[in-house]
């Protein structure tokens, strides 16, 4: 917490809604995982209504959800539940993973949820979804990270421009962080995510080998995040980095990155994969 610099906030970022969710890496998984994991089991048994339209990665559809590769992207339709109605991508072993999409939020705040895979292990999710609060423009994100037991606590990054402007460690596991991105298009955003593992395709120099870590731009440009203690900064990038403890089950690669929601619409427009080197 000694960690200052001109420019640079540090303290808790401003939450929106408390939610009871937490990631178990060696015990019982919990029932947001055991859901995302059984889907992504069911597309691995039978794998229908799948189609490769990214290199090194197959999508397969859950639950309801239709895929369609047009020229646009990969257009995934039929996302009533957030629970089961998603497209998991199958790649091989992974050390990090990004994707470009458009999401078609609709008249829903329930929003969408990634999960990134193990084998059958799930390692780790973020929730993105409006934020009810906050109709003009707010987004509220949660990650969950299982690597320590119990689940992993977290660091918070906002960088503008490649220069940090905020970070804030611990953060605690409940809550959601919200940003206001200025430039508001409607129910329709356009998020820019990135998935890795520490030490293995990313260093963020905030986490230990093996930790994971999501990383959301959105291509609208610049955000507002607002501190605990009321200020605000600007940033164009909001980073979550695993906290591993001593004795937990780092990670050094994954082999499914999924998303499950209830949206009118989501489009792959671009996905890339770096495959582990380990």
């Amino acid at each position: 917490m000694s960690m200052m610099r001109a420019g640079m906030f540090v303290g808790r970022l401003l939450t929106a809604t408390l939610v009871g969710v937490i990631a178990g890496c060696q015990g019982e998984p919990s029932q947001e995982e055991a859901k995302a994991a059984s889907a992504s089991q069911e597309v691995m048994a039978a794998p229908r209504n799948c189609v490769q339209r990214f290199e090194g990665i197959t999508h397969c559809g859950t639950g309801s959800a239709a895929l369609k590769s047009t020229d646009e992207g990969l257009v995934v339709t039929g996302l009533n539940s957030l629970d089961k109605d998603g497209v998991v991508g199958v790649m091989g072993r992974a050390e990090s993973w990004r994707q470009k999409s458009i999401v078609d939020f609709g008249a829903s705040d329930e929003g969408i949820r990634y999960y990134g895979r193990n084998e059958d292990q799930v390692i780790s999710t973020l929730s993105l979804a409006p934020d009810p609060s906050n109709p003009d423009g707010g987004m509220r994100m949660l990650p969950t990270f299982t690597g320590s037991p119990g689940g992993s606590s977290y660091a918070i990054n906002v960088r503008n421009q490649g220069e940090m402007v905020a970070f804030m460690l611990p953060h605690r596991w409940w809550e959601w962080s919200s940003v206001q991105i200025w430039a508001y298009m409607d129910r329709m955003r356009h998020p820019d995510t990135y998935f890795g593992v520490e030490g293995f395709g990313v260093t963020t120099g905030a986490g230990r080998m093996g930790a994971c870590i999501w990383r959301v731009r959105f291509q609208e440009g610049a955000f507002t995040v607002t501190l605990e203690d009321g200020r605000q900064v600007t940033g164009d990038e909001i980073e979550f980095v695993e906290q591993l403890d001593d004795g937990a089950y780092p990670y050094s690669a994954f082999t499914h990155i999924g998303m499950t929601g209830a949206v009118d619409k989501l489009t792959i427009v671009d996905e890339t994969v770096v495959q582990s080197s380990k």
